[in-house]
């Protein structure tokens, strides 16, 4: 349960300052049971007396139930939150209330937005990197990853939207304009450790960029997030290839 929150970032437990002390208030030891969204719902009663919520962040994903998020505009409603509330008894379990050790994104928007892309593109990065570690340790231990298969269901990598596919070694481009060549593609991702090729289907207007290992590829891909190309310098849109 100690894994970190989606739409959150570690700050070391140092005060930055470009964002100040940290206003979240981390909940654990929740009832993993209930919905999601009523959870939201019920924390929010709980916790609105102490002052305003910008945020409550809680997923449904295996490693993330049992623990939430909350984020108050100010450091005393955080103080005064964890203070009163560890050990209240919710949905017939003991929380485990604590100050956070992290930033939001909810938290940078309003407090550093000039520096939200770098925060937001810092935390998917650090996130591709752990999924990739999981995915190194699965393939040296199978045996103990066939003990946690993951759930899926049909046609269901279809529906996963781009940013949420695992880390693969082979990037996947969009957004390419028409007059782009692939000799343009190939100068802008050549210059990362690890590059193999680039194979551009120009009918498409999409690309695959491969390295040699998913590692190379996830530096790559945080270092293009704002590349432009072609004569209006359009964005590219860089993601996973899905496998």
């Amino acid at each position: 349960m100690g894994d970190k929150m989606e739409g959150v970032v570690p700050s070391g437990g140092a005060v930055d300052p470009k964002y100040g002390v940290p206003i979240e208030t981390k909940v654990n030891n929740l009832e993993e049971r209930i919905n999601i969204d009523y959870l939201k719902k019920a924390l929010d009663v709980v916790f609105k007396h102490y002052g305003t919520i910008l945020e409550i962040v809680a997923k449904n994903s295996l490693k993330r139930k049992g623990q939430a998020f909350i984020v108050f505009d100010s450091e005393k409603c955080a103080l005064d939150a964890v203070e009163e509330m560890d050990g209240f008894e919710l949905f017939g379990k003991t929380m485990k209330v604590a100050r956070a050790k992290t930033h939001s994104d909810e938290t940078v928007k309003r407090k550093a937005p000039e520096v939200f892309d770098e925060h937001k593109r810092k935390r998917l990065t650090q996130k591709d990197f752990k999924r990739a570690q999981e995915d190194a340790k699965a393939q040296a231990n199978p045996a103990a990853a066939a003990e946690k298969p993951r759930a899926s269901k049909p046609g269901a990598a279809a529906l996963i939207p781009d940013e949420y596919v695992r880390p693969n070694k082979t990037l996947f481009v969009q957004n390419i304009p028409y007059e782009t060549e692939e000799a343009d593609l190939t100068a802008i991702f050549e210059r990362f450790e690890g590059f193999k090729e680039v194979r551009y289907v120009k009918m498409r207007a999409v690309a695959f960029v491969e390295f040699e290992n998913e590692q190379f590829s996830i530096t790559a891909k945080e270092q293009t997030a704002d590349a432009r190309v072609g004569k209006d310098q359009k964005p590219l849109k860089v993601s996973y290839q899905r496998t």
